[in-house]
């Protein structure tokens, strides 16, 4: 019997995207001794719907509930869990670049016995709700698990039959609930132990969320198609600041120049490079690029620094490949697996206008705002005087764009109030960000390190660099 493909992967949240249990099981505890339980366990109710664990335990204990008293304590135990997760923000080690992997090639969902509001919650901490067809809490259905519902929703949300989807759990309510529903299941242990998993009835059981990857990819990831790319790379700075007078894409590093740097990742991936350089530094620069990779170039001229913006639509009319990637011309720490990354996922069946990999880091320069429930509204950028937070998301210096789409984008910001920075009056490109977001599809993957987006504009930046570039991280 030849069995189904699989087309879509329907994740539940806790103990499997993040490691909710401990906070989770501390909630309950405390909620519960308010009420002199206090040997209250938590593992027989993992991945089950907080309002069903309050009614059976009280029952049990042979109190009088009535459904007021339920959902009052209820609410009052999602409340404690999500102020200890929010403290602890435990994502899992690996599920923000497994979606990113997966979305590449398959349809998502999530499907938690959660709250609505602790859904979100992590949705806007990772960046990832575009990344999901299909998103359902424990609030969304009139059943819990084991009951099949959630997972029977999931998968008539993507299209797809239950055969064709494999559900990715960590308890046994969440497996009974999957293969009721004729999902196919695969485990992590943790939460409950391998032999419990199995007997729930797991078809494989994996010990973390890189291992996903492994066992539905087998012969690794789909290359990304060079044909289908061209880059775009704004290099007409100079390397003042760095005390060097010459374009800064010409700088060395790590024995390199910045500039070859940059054609490790790109020559594999892209057909060809629109480099935007400026007049003084041009003629150097194209006699780098002609000794090093004659005939899949070429270069337009930004006669004065007006923004990279500007600079990016100087470079469209060279354009004749259906998607670009633009990166900076200082961002030599970028590693080959991750710009693949965000490439394949761009080029996947999300079909998005436009993918942005962002980074959550201290003292933001740059930093996109989120609703509540974690979608894309806003930009601030310290250069045009904003008010930055402590902790932001910022932009790696890499993006990825359907052709049509940026060339729209671009042409709806120049005609706009906020073409130009309040302050640097420079035609920037991260604007177009949160306006594709208001119409377009965006992604935000989480698959690059912090390390890898660091520009190369001072001496510290460049020995931070060469420092990520040397270690065993950087490649």
């Amino acid at each position: 019997m030849i069995e189904t493909p699989i087309r879509g992967i329907v994740f539940d949240l806790d103990g499997v995207l993040i490691q909710s249990a401990p906070s989770h099981r501390a909630a309950f505890e405390q909620v519960f001794e308010r009420y002199g339980i206090d040997d209250f366990v938590y593992a027989p109710y993992a991945g089950r719907r907080t309002s069903d664990v309050v009614a059976e335990v009280l029952k049990r204990r042979g109190r009088t509930v009535t459904a007021e008293s339920i959902t009052e304590i209820a609410r009052e135990k999602s409340r404690v869990a999500r102020e200890l997760l929010e403290a602890s923000r435990p994502i899992s080690m690996g599920a923000e670049s497994t979606l990113a992997e997966l979305a590449a090639e398959y349809r998502l969902a999530l499907a938690s016995s959660g709250s609505g509001p602790s859904v979100d919650a992590f949705l806007k901490l990772t960046g990832s709700r575009s990344l999901f067809s299909s998103v359902l809490s424990g609030e969304d259905v009139a059943a819990a698990k084991p009951d099949p519902e959630i997972y029977v929703r999931s998968a008539e949300k993507l299209g797809l039959s239950a055969e064709e989807c494999l559900v990715v759990e960590d308890a046994a309510a969440g497996i009974a609930a999957a293969r009721a529903a004729g999902c196919r299941v695969v485990a992590i242990a943790g939460t409950c132990s391998e032999p419990v998993l199995r007997e729930a009835g797991a078809d494989s059981v994996i010990s973390n969320l890189r291992e996903l990857v492994a066992f539905l990819s087998p012969g690794g990831a789909q290359p990304v198609d060079p044909a289908g790319w061209t880059a775009v790379i704004p290099a007409a700075g100079r390397g003042t600041r760095l005390d060097f007078s010459r374009a800064k894409i010409l700088y060395p590093l790590g024995g390199r120049l910045i500039l070859d740097w940059l054609l490790d990742f790109l020559l594999p991936n892209c057909a060809s490079l629109v480099f935007v350089l400026s007049p003084d530094g041009a003629a150097e620069v194209i006699a780098a690029l002609e000794q090093r990779i004659p005939g899949r170039f070429a270069v337009v001229i930004q006669e004065s620094p007006t923004g990279m913006g500007d600079a990016v639509a100087l470079a469209l009319p060279q354009v004749r490949t259906r998607r670009i990637a633009v990166v900076w011309g200082d961002q030599v720490a970028l590693r080959s697996a991750s710009v693949a990354a965000c490439m394949r996922l761009h080029q996947g069946p999300l079909q998005p206008d436009l993918t942005c990999p962002t980074v959550l880091r201290a003292n933001p320069y740059i930093h996109f705002d989120r609703d509540a429930a974690g979608r894309l509204i806003g930009l601030r950028q310290a250069r045009e005087g904003d008010a930055m937070p402590a902790t932001g998301e910022s932009d790696t210096g890499f993006f990825c764009f359907e052709t049509v789409a940026l060339r729209r984008l671009l042409d709806r910001l120049r005609s706009g109030n906020a073409a130009l920075g309040t302050v640097t009056r420079e035609f920037n490109l991260l604007p177009v960000i949160p306006l594709a977001a208001q119409q377009e599809v965006v992604l935000t993957p989480r698959v690059m390190r912090l390390e890898e987006t660091v520009g190369v504009n001072t001496s510290q930046d460049a020995a931070a660099v060469e420092a990520f570039l040397g270690s065993s991280h950087g490649r």
